[in-house]
């Protein structure tokens, strides 16, 4: 069971809501962000078991040494919550190869360079790992053409990692409707993410390798 989480990409969306849950729900939350300014914050408002380190997940030395600051501060890491984006793509007109390359190397490449910097944490307590992905996996996705590019990469990254670290489960969840820190009409409440999170990470006798998640009708 995980008693430390690492959120890596806490916005003011998912990011904050999964923190605030899982540390509500007892466990030691560290955070990444690329800036640390609404992390700083968050961990000033929570207080004891709430760690923010401002790490850029691109940025691989950067990922080991946030890692071996949170592990150090509150113990091996349990669960991992990979939850950075990178800003979303464009239509075809407008799609550029530098966003395609920064969208990869932070959706696949930074997300590897957590999960490797966790590995040993994870196969110790038998941990699990949350991909915050995108339908945009699924198909075509001609307004968005860089996350259409890039998110079954990260999808498949996820599919490898499930097959490749025994005892550890692995679940890519594909994000189907708008998101916001309160629902409306067309979007899903932050909270609810947060809540399926902690599910994921609590079951103790079922693995879930893939999960979509769409606002209720």
């Amino acid at each position: 069971m995980a008693h430390t989480v690492l959120v890596a990409g806490v916005g003011p969306r998912i990011g904050e809501a999964t923190v605030r849950t899982f540390h509500a729900a007892g466990y030691d939350v560290g955070m990444f962000a690329r800036s640390s300014d609404l992390i700083d914050d968050l961990a000033a408002d929570l207080g004891d078991g709430a760690l923010a380190v401002e790490t850029d997940i691109t940025d691989e030395d950067a990922v080991v040494a946030g890692v071996e600051t949170v592990r150090e501060a509150l113990g091996p890491v349990g669960a991992l919550v990979l939850n950075a984006s990178g800003g979303g793509g464009r239509p075809f007109p407008d799609a550029s190869v530098d966003r395609l390359r920064h969208l990869f190397d932070v959706r696949v490449a930074g997300s590897l360079a957590c999960v490797q910097a966790v590995a040993d944490d994870l196969r110790e307590t038998e941990g699990t790992v949350v991909f915050s992905g995108t339908t945009f996996a699924d198909g075509a996705s001609p307004d968005q053409v860089e996350w259409g590019a890039v998110a079954p990469g990260a999808r498949g990254l996820a599919r490898t990692l499930a097959s490749a670290l025994e005892s550890v489960q692995v679940t890519y969840v594909s994000i189907g409707s708008a998101v916001r820190p309160a629902a409306d009409a067309r979007s899903i409440p932050a909270e609810s993410f947060a809540e399926t999170y902690l599910d994921l990470v609590e079951r103790e006798d079922a693995v879930t390798r893939e999960l979509d998640l769409y606002r209720r009708e």
